[in-house]
């Protein structure tokens, strides 16, 4: 799979600076979470969905991580 921006636009333009559509990557290993964007990224927008989605796949690698180091893990989700 290829990294970084796809040069779509999916959604339509958000605004002038909106470079497109990202492709990226979400891991764990050695007790870390870790996320790779293929390339700089200085924002990113994403609707309530995505949003979600893209929480639930950093609280199952968090999950995991923490697993496999030990650590503790402590998830508080508030106003949900």
């Amino acid at each position: 799979m290829k990294l970084g921006a796809t040069g779509k636009h999916p959604q339509g333009k958000l605004n002038k600076d909106d470079e497109g559509e990202l492709t990226f990557a979400v891991a764990h290993d050695d007790g870390n979470v870790i996320i790779n964007f293929g390339t700089p990224v200085a924002w990113l927008a994403m609707d309530p969905q995505l949003t979600a989605d893209f929480a639930a796949t950093l609280l199952r690698h968090a999950r995991e991580a923490a697993r496999e180091s030990g650590k503790p893990l402590t998830v508080t989700i508030g106003g949900v």
